[in-house]
């Protein structure tokens, strides 16, 4: 129709309809455009609410369970504490009761850091739907901060596997009431040892004091982990709310 007009006026060489109709046409196109940006725009606020909210759940659980790993940590430590404790004193009561520690102050807690859904933002691009520089950039620090985590985990249980390997040459596990994992009876009587022998042997001990402080390496960097995401968990939140997306 409008074309019919157009051409109609053309023939007519009535200019002022000619150029009406153009504006007409360019103003219907500017307007279509603009509201199909409006419409993206919307779409994309949405997916940015919808992401933000996600990584608040996620950022949550995972501090709640670097909070269980360093807890797990210092309950480790306790434990070896009071075993050093015993063999320094000669207290062989206070030796067995903490040697449950001994089963587990070589392990090396790990934890994946990263949320699942900045997995997806970061894979597929949309970490820009993020409008905040200053929280885009700290959720982009995450993976690489979960490599240097890995990596320092993996440099401590190379430097722990050989005490590791220690204690369970001369430590002995009673297997009697632990078969059955859902009535298991662990006790402090579940590993058995030579007191004397422990506790005479100084190299020994020193290995343990050794394992003891890299425990408390351990802590000391979940607790920061922790805290640094927290940090951002809180960021998160600060703009779930200044933007109305709750």
């Amino acid at each position: 129709m409008i074309l019919s007009r157009l051409t109609a006026a053309i023939r007519q060489q009535n200019w002022f309809a000619v150029a009406l109709e153009f504006i007409i046409v360019i103003a219907g196109v500017v307007i279509g455009f603009q509201i199909t940006a409006w419409n993206a725009a919307r779409a994309e606020t949405a997916r940015e609410a919808a992401y933000l909210q996600q990584l608040d759940v996620e950022l949550t659980t995972i501090v709640s369970t670097l909070e269980r790993r360093g807890e797990e940590a210092d309950a480790y430590f306790n434990w070896v504490t009071l075993f050093l404790e015993g063999a320094e004193t000669g207290d062989p009561e206070l030796a067995q009761e903490g040697s449950w520690g001994l089963n587990a102050i070589t392990e090396v807690v790990r934890a994946n850091i990263v949320p699942a859904v900045l997995t997806e933002l970061i894979s597929t691009g949309e970490l820009r739907l993020v409008r905040d520089t200053e929280l885009r950039n700290a959720l982009a620090s995450i993976p690489q901060m979960h490599n240097d985590s890995q990596s320092r985990m993996e440099q401590m249980a190379m430097r722990l596997s050989p005490v590791a390997f220690e204690i369970s040459q001369r430590f002995e596990a009673r297997l009697e009431g632990v078969a059955d994992i859902e009535n298991a009876n662990y006790t402090t009587e579940t590993l058995q040892f030579d007191f004397d022998a422990v506790a005479q042997d100084e190299t020994f001990l020193r290995r343990l004091n050794y394992a003891a402080l890299q425990n408390r390496f351990q802590a000391s960097h979940l607790l920061s982990r922790r805290k640094e995401l927290e940090i951002i968990r809180d960021q998160v939140r600060a703009e779930i709310t200044e933007r109305g997306f709750e």
